[in-house]
């Protein structure tokens, strides 16, 4: 008797902890997002026609910065993005600056000079999101891919020479400080490959320059992007 008194309470309390779980299943796929912190570390390349314009160090990009998830569909495998962010970029054109009467000249300078073009920026993502993610499931496939709008706050140009000599100029007029971006984000899991392409050029086209050359250039970012929820 006893022993059939413990099976059936035994079955009930399996019944229970199903419907439980179930509830929680239910629970879970009815409010999961993929809001998410990310941190990136990225190279800077820079895309022009003319040829004599090398990188001077090791130009880099370091971001951070917070994504809302807005899902778009009952399945939750696609949604938009609407992000903010920070920049710490650094670009290292062999482009020097000199202060002249006139203003500032802008000019390719293939010497040993050492170039730093250095700016604090805020960033404002707003992306398409495919994914493989369920609600109990954090390590999956993703492809983002969208737009952004990035503001200097704060920039610094700086340039040493063979006699370690450093010039430098602040908030320069002719950089762009308003600027438009196409990126992607694909990946498994944590880490994921990132690229980045800016639309505008890195200087105003208005620059003053000695010789009549193309001294612009557009900003190619690649790179690892790390997300965590």
């Amino acid at each position: 008797m006893q022993l059939k008194i413990f099976l059936v309470g035994l079955l009930i309390s399996c019944t229970l902890m199903a419907q439980q779980e179930q509830e929680i299943e239910k629970y879970i796929d009815s409010i999961y997002l993929e809001d998410q912190f990310y941190f990136g570390l990225l190279y800077n390349f820079n895309i022009t026609n003319n040829n004599n314009i090398e990188s001077s160090g090791v130009p880099f990009c370091v971001k951070t910065g917070f994504i809302k998830d807005i899902p778009l569909n009952k399945k939750r495998n696609k949604a938009l993005g609407l992000g903010v962010g920070y920049n710490f970029d650094v670009v290292r054109p062999n482009i020097v600056i000199q202060n002249q009467n006139q203003g500032l000249i802008f000019n390719v300078d293939n010497s040993d000079q050492s170039t730093n073009y250095a700016s604090h920026e805020i960033e404002f993502p707003l992306e398409f999101r495919w994914r493989t993610s369920t609600a109990t499931n954090d390590s999956f496939w993703r492809i983002y891919t969208g737009v952004s709008f990035v503001k200097i706050l704060k920039s610094t140009a700086s340039f040493k020479n063979s006699a370690v000599n450093t010039t430098t100029f602040k908030d320069i007029p002719a950089i762009n400080r308003n600027k438009y971006t196409l990126y992607t984000s694909v990946g498994f899991g944590t880490w994921n490959l990132y690229v980045k392409y800016y639309l505008n050029r890195f200087f105003d086209n208005n620059i003053d320059r000695e010789k009549e050359e193309n001294i612009n250039f557009n900003q190619l970012k690649v790179g690892v992007m790390m997300y965590l929820l």
